[in-house]
């Protein structure tokens, strides 16, 4: 049996895990990454408890995982809220069908743009894994803005960013995150702490962004107040940012 304890949560955690889910790497010793996968999903639920006490709510009763793949961290979410609807919107359809039928979430497929993406709104949580990590700043207002129009008034999105770890782990050389020119990546972070690189005939790469880079960032979304800033708050990787929707000035 796998040594990670899944049972101080709510309810049981789903553990059944898709053939075609890729954040599950396959090696040996299986328990290694079966606990990693979970241990995951249990990092992004501190990362939101914290953020949620932060913004002094208690309140999750409608949630949204995007990008929700096959439900790494939305199943967690599940047995954490057992009573609280679900939506899980991703690119990849599988994936989004998977959290359908696996822990009874709506289904809402996504589209690269976020103008096109339809979500009903009132999310008391919204949960952003690795998303902005991988965008181009030029994308990065356009999600900022839809996040935050599809909060319920004292709803918090938490998302999660590359910052001065992932660039350590660069400029350290343990991981090039797959692409042609890390080190030039780090350059360009170094100058204007912010930097990205496509991977190769795709419009997704890599990014890294300073916590001074981000906030400047949410500064500029209206009635969006920082409630955390976690250097390395999920699976001591990525960087967690969480802000929650403010009345807008004068309402």
């Amino acid at each position: 049996m796998p040594a990670l304890n899944l049972s101080s949560l709510d309810a049981p955690v789903d553990t059944t895990i898709a053939e075609t889910d890729g954040m599950l790497v396959r090696h040996a010793p299986p328990d290694q990454a079966w606990n990693h996968y979970f241990a995951c999903g249990l990092s992004a639920l501190r990362a939101v408890r914290l953020a949620l006490v932060a913004a002094g709510t208690a309140v999750v009763h409608r949630v949204l995982d995007l990008p929700c793949g096959y439900g790494r961290v939305l199943r967690v979410l599940r047995a954490a809220y057992p009573a609280a609807e679900l939506h899980a919107c991703d690119l990849e359809r599988g994936g989004v069908d998977f959290c359908a039928a696996r822990f009874g979430a709506e289904p809402i497929y996504s589209d690269p743009d976020p103008r096109n993406i339809r979500l009903p709104g009132g999310y008391d949580l919204i949960w952003v894994g690795s998303l902005l990590t991988h965008l181009s700043a030029a994308r990065w207002p356009a999600f900022l803005a839809l996040f935050r129009a599809s909060l319920a008034p004292g709803g918090v999105c938490v998302f999660t960013v590359h910052g001065h770890h992932a660039a350590g782990l660069i400029r350290s050389e343990v991981t090039g995150y797959g692409l042609h020119n890390p080190a030039g990546l780090l350059r360009s972070y170094q100058r204007t702490g912010f930097a990205y690189a496509a991977y190769p005939g795709q419009d997704y790469g890599i990014s890294l962004s300073s916590p001074g880079w981000v906030c400047g960032q949410l500064a500029a979304v209206p009635a969006a107040r920082l409630v955390t800033y976690v250097e390395r708050g999920w699976s001591d990787h990525q960087d967690v940012v969480a802000f929650a929707a403010d009345p807008a000035p004068g309402a």
